[in-house]
Order: structure tokens, then sequence, then C-alpha cells
């Protein structure tokens, strides 16, 4: 009994050193413990960088891709910034990316989808390593549709928004260092028009809550305070100066123009209201009102957690920009990663869960259950995509570049028809088409190759053209006669399919005609 015994609060020496022993076997298995689980975590990140490497020479690069990629080849970076950038409607952090690609490093275009890849890593990085959610959630939402797929696999800036809302979400709590934050959302805000509002969102967020903490703050933390706000400032300026639209951008006459257009043409564009039940149902759960679902018992959880403003502000900014300036299929990843970001930065550290009370428990197995859900279904979208990217082509603008250069068609004037054969220009070194004045598409009036100039057609007599259409049957019905009638006749097709989730968004197709006489 000699070794259990205690004199007063005195612990033997045999049982101190017993007790000693525990505690440090104790923290070396939980060092342990966490070794393996970073092991683990760099195990999922192997496993997406084979998923999507393998994945990534099967995808056929499609004209928004090529705009950006061309935009950078041909043009100076100061005349890209303070000139062109006005006319794409977006700041332009990717395109300098892609030009000190092309530039400095001498980039081929095949690298494209790997320098998007880069990016798409690093956040998919950031998730693995540093969100908050258990591990049962992080892992394989890394695996949804729009961080393995969309925002992966398609290069395009939108590769890096996760690593910047990622980025603001592990900054965000941090109310002493704004110059950080500040820093990511100058990034974000160069880095598409969605990411302009988002850090406009996030950044208002984050100074309501350091105000509501200033009493905190010391005079050289609001000294950042300030020099931070100065700085977003004049980066929002700057944004507005060489974004401001002038009265040539082809936007501004585009009502004009879709008046003139066929009834069949003019049907085809969506109305408000489907706008918005795209955006709420493809950025989530795919169905109506299953998104509205997630999308109200998450507003409630952030609302109890404090943090429904950024939730308002970050989701909604995205639904709202989606519904009433413009949105297609790739729009819709933005609402899911602001969401992610925004639950990201409400989800309690594990001190706060520690207090939780019953209540509070459930809720936050309430809101597991939910991302469960989400991630469920988007993971089923990104495997059916991800099949039929390796079965199908995304675009027809690789076939209809090698047919091209198989006949010896790109030693001749060509002609192109509509924007998508960017798509094609970007799979040669110059501009071949004797329409378009530039290799990109330039959206300024008058715009170049959107219709059929015959008396330049017929000055020029070129023996190819290249139509592309992403509605092949009305391509057929009204601008193949067109061409037809001037005495050509389609000699090849390239199929393509905009693939989006668990359907097909679009055709991405090219008719190549060619001269039968004069």
């Amino acid at each position: 009994m000699a070794d259990t015994a205690t004199i007063g609060d005195d612990v033997l020496p045999e049982t101190a050193a017993e007790q000693g022993s525990v505690t440090v076997c104790s923290e070396e298995s939980s060092a342990a413990n966490a070794h393996w689980w970073r092991i683990a975590d760099l195990g999922i990140l192997g496993i997406w960088i084979a998923l999507v490497g393998f994945i990534l020479p099967y995808h056929e690069k499609w004209e928004d891709e090529a705009q950006a990629w061309l935009i950078a080849r041909d043009l100076d970076l100061r005349f890209i910034w303070f000139h062109e950038l006005r006319y794409e409607g977006s700041p332009g952090l990717w395109h300098t990316i892609l030009w000190i690609a092309q530039h400095v490093f001498h980039a081929r275009y095949d690298t494209l989808g790997y320098i998007g890849m880069a990016g798409a890593t690093a956040g998919v990085a950031l998730l693995i390593f540093k969100a908050p959610f258990p591990r049962y959630i992080r892992w394989p939402l890394a695996f949804t549709y729009v961080l393995v797929y969309q925002y992966a696999v398609i290069a395009r800036p939108y590769t890096l928004l996760p690593l910047l809302v990622f980025a603001v979400a592990i900054l965000f709590k941090d109310i002493k260092h704004p110059e950080r934050i500040a820093a990511v959302l100058i990034l974000l805000a160069n880095l598409t028009l969605h990411g302009t509002i988002l850090a406009g969102c996030f950044g208002l967020a984050y100074l309501i809550e350091a105000y509501q903490s200033r009493k905190d703050l010391d005079a050289a933390v609001k000294r950042k305070y300030w020099i931070s706000i100065g700085a977003m400032a004049l980066t929002f300026l700057f944004l507005f100066l060489i974004l401001k639209p002038t009265p040539d951008v082809e936007e501004f006459v585009q009502k004009e123009e879709l008046a003139k257009l066929p009834a069949a043409l003019q049907d085809g564009m969506p109305s408000l209201g489907k706008k918005l039940v795209s955006i709420i149902s493809g950025g989530f759960l795919d169905y109506l009102w299953p998104s509205i679902l997630f999308l109200v018992l998450s507003a409630h959880w952030c609302f109890r957690r404090k943090k429904l403003l950024v939730f308002v502000l970050g989701v909604g900014s995205m639904i709202a920009v989606y519904g009433f300036i413009h949105g297609y299929a790739h729009h819709q990843g933005t609402a899911f990663v602001a969401a992610v970001g925004v639950i990201w930065i409400a989800w309690p550290t594990k001190a706060e869960a520690e207090r939780f009370n019953t209540s509070e428990r459930w809720e936050q197995h309430g809101m597991a259950a939910l991302l469960v859900c989400l991630i469920v279904i988007n993971i089923w979208d990104s495997a059916v995509v991800l099949k039929r990217e390796y079965l199908y082509p995304y675009s027809g603008a690789p076939d209809a570049a090698k047919y091209l250069k198989s006949v010896g068609a790109d030693q001749k004037p060509m002609f192109g028809f509509l924007m998508g054969v960017v798509a094609v220009q970007a799979y040669f070194d110059d501009n071949r088409f004797a329409n378009m004045p530039t290799s990109y598409f330039h959206h300024g009036v008058p715009v170049a190759g959107n219709n059929l100039d015959v008396d330049e057609l017929h000055r020029v007599w070129p023996e190819y053209i290249v139509a592309y259409s992403h509605e092949p049957e009305l391509m057929m019905q009204y601008g193949i006669p067109l061409l037809t009638a001037e005495g050509y006749q389609i000699v090849h097709f390239s199929d393509g399919y905009y693939l989006y989730k668990r359907g097909v968004y679009e055709r991405d197709v090219y008719f190549i005609l060619r001269r039968t006489g004069r």
C-alpha cells in the first residue's frame, strides 16, 4: 500500500513519477495522432491533384478561356489594363498572370489549364488544412462540383476565387491585423466583377465587426485600419476608372441589336425570375426548394452565430449579381464559394464549441448535416461531369483547328463568324481571320465578326469560313443559308458540349465551310 499512500497533500515519489509518465505519454500520443492526421490530409490533397491532373488533358478549352489568353498574348500590359479591360468588363489580375506566364516564362497555350489548376490547388489546400470543419466535411467538400471541376479544370479567373475567399475566411476574425485581410481583399477585387463585389461585402462586414470592438484596439491598430481603408478605397476608385464603360462598349448597344434578332433567338433570353431560380438551384442543391431551404436554414444558423450580415452580403450579393447584371452557368459557383466562405467565418472555434449549451450543440449538428447534404449532391454532380469530360468534347475548337491545319486552310485568308472562333485562334500564333482585326474578340462597336459583311466577303473571297454556334439548329436555320447562298458548303463539323453538372448548358460547335465557286 505504500506505493499509493499520500502524506497530507503530497504524492509519494513513485506515484508522481507514474502520473508524469502518463502525461508525457498522452502528449506524445496526441502529437503522433496529429502527425498521422496531417499525413492523411496530404493524402486527400494528393488524390485531388491526381484526379484533376488526370482529367485536365481531356478538357477542350472554349472561347472564354482562349479570350483571356489571346489578350495577354497580343497586348502589352499597360494597354490591357487601361484600354481593353473596360470592354471585357472584368479586372485584370488573371490577364496579368497570363501575361507574365507568356512574356516572362514563355508558356504555351497547352499550359493554360495547369496555370488555372495551380490556383485551384492552393484554394483546396487551404480548405483541407485550414478550414475549421471536421474532416468528414472538409475532405469530401474538396471533391464537390465547383472545387474539383468548374473552378479547377476550366481555366478562368474563377480558379483563384476559392483561394482568395478562403483566405478572407481565415483572416476575418483577426481584427488586430487589418492590413492582412486588406491585402487579400485587394487581390480579390482585381480578380473578377464577382470578386470586386465580394471584396466590398466582406470588407464592409469586417469593418462593422471591428467597429463594435473598437475599444479593444490601440492607436497603432486603428492607424492600420485607416491605411487599409484608404488602400481599399483607392483600389475601388482605380477599378472604377479603368472599367468605366465608354459608349462604344458592345453591351450598350446589345439591347438594340437584340430587337433585330429573330423571335426564336429573343425568346431564348432568360428573364430575371428564371435567372434567380437558376442561381439558387444551380449554386447549391440543384433543385429550387431544397436550395431555398438550405439558404434559409443556413441564414438562421448564421443569425444565431451573429454572422447574418456576412451571409446576406456575401451570398446575397452573388445571387443578386447573377439575376440583375449577368449570369451564366459558370457564375453559379460564385454563390457556392461565397456560402462556404461565410459558413467558415461563422463556424465556432473549439473553445466556443466547448461552451455550447444543448440547443447550440444541436444547431451545430444541424449545420453540419446541411453541409453533408450539399456535399452529397455536388459530389454526384462532379462524378457525372468528370466522366463526361473524359468521354465527350467540351468544345469543338481543337478539332476545328486540327482540321484547318490538315487542309492547309491556315495558310490562306479565312473568315470567322461569331465570338467563339477565338477558341480556334488560340491554336495559331497570330490572327488567321481576315474579317477580324484582332485574334481576340474586341467587344467594341463596330463589332467585327458578329455579322456577315457580304461586300468584304466578295473582296477577300476566303476559301474557308469558320462559323461558331452554341445553338447548332439555329445556325443551320439562320446562319448557314447566308453562307451557302454565297457559294460555300459545309465540309467539316466539330462538335462540343458545354458540360454543366449532370447536363449540358449549351453546345459549343464549329461549322467549317469551303468555297465551291465564285
